[in-house]
């Protein structure tokens, strides 16, 4: 099932797409919230693959939306870093830097 919901952090639009269960009741789901300038996505995606097409994105675990802003950023590309997305600031404050 394919999930899309609007989000809205520090007033602005943030859409959360999310593929639940890909492989079935008890396997994770595949969550990606999308930004103006880049994308929060979960462990499920590729950081390299981001890296490669010069992707300002960020990885932060969570089984939902609402775990995704609330949980630590783990891991960002160099474009993130470059906007200002850190390891261990919340997802939330991540969304908000690539909002802007």
């Amino acid at each position: 099932m394919v999930q899309i919901e609007q989000l809205t952090v520090n007033g602005k639009a943030v859409q959360g797409v999310g593929v639940m269960h890909p492989g079935g009741e008890g396997h994770p789901n595949l969550l990606l919230l999308l930004c103006e300038k880049g994308y929060i996505m979960c462990g499920y995606l590729n950081q390299p693959a981001a890296e490669t097409f010069g992707d300002a994105a960020a990885i932060v675990s969570g089984s939902n939306f609402e775990e995704i802003l609330k949980n630590p950023v783990k891991s960002v590309t160099p474009q993130a870093a470059e906007l200002g997305v850190a390891v261990g600031m919340t997802g939330a404050e991540a969304a908000a830097i690539l909002n802007q």
